[in-house]
Order: structure tokens, then C-alpha cells, then sequence
């Protein structure tokens, strides 16, 4: 019994989350991530709903020597993802926005608005 109000509460919780309105989008969908980006040429913020990331982005929590999702630099050291592209924090990783290829980090393209890991 407690073990179902336990699971009641959090999926009231995770439901109550992903409706929190986001940019001119009333919620992102479970698969989706509210994002934020300021852009210093012209100067404008841009607040949307994009696709969750498919590798870990910079100072999240990874497993040195491999064994646990990978960073989106493919470089994991003391446990975070560690930046590899000379241009971070100035580019965008996985998923985030961006106006043309040279805006993603690590070599990805811009498709669709967003870098796609190669």
C-alpha cells in the first residue's frame, strides 16, 4: 500500500513537472526539455521545448573508464563530462538550438534548429 501512494505521488509530481509552460509552448511532451538560450548577436533569448539530450552534457555525472551513458564530448574524467571542443561553452551540445552548423559543438550539424550528434 505504501508503495503505491509512493508511486501515485511521484507520478502526480512528474506529471505536475512536464505541464509547467515553456517559451510560447504550453508544456514540453515527456520526450522533450525546456531550454533556454541566449544569443549575444543580435541580442535575443529564445525559450523552447527541444528533444532530450542523447548523451550527457558538460559536469553531469558520468563513469570514468566507460560503463555508464556517455558524454556528449566523449570525454568523462573524475566523474563529469568534461568539455573537449575549444569553442564550449560558446557552442551548443546535443539537442540544443542553433542556427547553422557552426553553432554546435564536437563537429556535429544543425538540423532542424537543433545539433544532432553525428
Amino acid at each position: 500500500m505504501h508503495i503505491q501512494h509512493l508511486t501515485l505521488a511521484t507520478l502526480v509530481s512528474l506529471a505536475g513537472s512536464s505541464l509547467a509552460a515553456c517559451g510560447d509552448a504550453d508544456a514540453c511532451v515527456l520526450t522533450e526539455t525546456c531550454t533556454t538560450v541566449t544569443r549575444t548577436a543580435p541580442a535575443t533569448t529564445i525559450t523552447t521545448c527541444v528533444p532530450t539530450p542523447t548523451c550527457l552534457k558538460v559536469y553531469q555525472d558520468c563513469v570514468s573508464g566507460g560503463g555508464g551513458e556517455i558524454c556528449c564530448s566523449g570525454y568523462c574524467a573524475a566523474t563529469k563530462c568534461r568539455p573537449t571542443d575549444p569553442e564550449w561553452p560558446g557552442c551548443a551540445e546535443d539537442l540544443e538550438i542553433c542556427s547553422a552548423d557552426g553553432d554546435c559543438c564536437y563537429g556535429n550539424k544543425c538540423i532542424g534548429g537543433v545539433c544532432r550528434r553525428e
